[in-house]
């Protein structure tokens, strides 16, 4: 057992069931099927690097967290409240969010060591940050390049 890689596994973990929730959730409220589409691919990659880390965590012989803290909660809250902004405003905080979710992996990878990190360095980060510039290009696609969206000025 590596409680180290563990440790670091469960973080990323943390923020991939935080952002699966919030993707569902915003998929949930937005009806435009260009935007739709870009959405629904970043949920699917944040699932299956929430599945890889639950199987590595448990290769390693501990328990993937289920539990998304907290922090997680709190983001919850806000995604629930989305209904009041527009889905203009929804993207740009996902887009966000995105670029944090992308530090977590960088700042982890920094510190990793030994085998796992070769998971995080050749598979998972890239696929965050293959997410992180789809998300990107949504979001300067809807406010005609100007970043970042003003929240609320035109609802798609």
């Amino acid at each position: 057992m590596d409680p180290k890689a563990i440790e670091d596994f469960n973080f990323l973990l943390t923020d991939e069931l935080i952002a699966v929730e919030a993707y569902k959730k915003v998929l949930a409220k937005i009806e435009a099927a260009d935007k739709s589409n870009v959405l629904e691919k970043a949920l699917k990659s944040h699932q299956d690097r929430a599945n890889k880390l639950k199987s590595a965590i448990v290769k390693l012989g501990g328990a993937p967290l289920s539990d998304i803290g907290m922090g997680g909660k709190i983001a919850k809250l806000i995604i629930d409240g989305a209904g009041t902004i527009s889905a203009e405003a929804m993207i740009a905080a996902l887009t966000e969010d995105e670029g944090g979710w992308s530090s977590d992996y960088e700042w982890r990878l920094v510190s990793m060591h030994g085998d796992h990190r070769l998971l995080v360095k050749n598979d998972l980060w890239p696929q965050q940050q293959r997410t992180e510039e789809q998300m990107r290009e949504l979001a300067s696609s809807i406010t005609k390049g100007l970043w970042p969206a003003t929240p609320g000025t035109k609802d798609i």
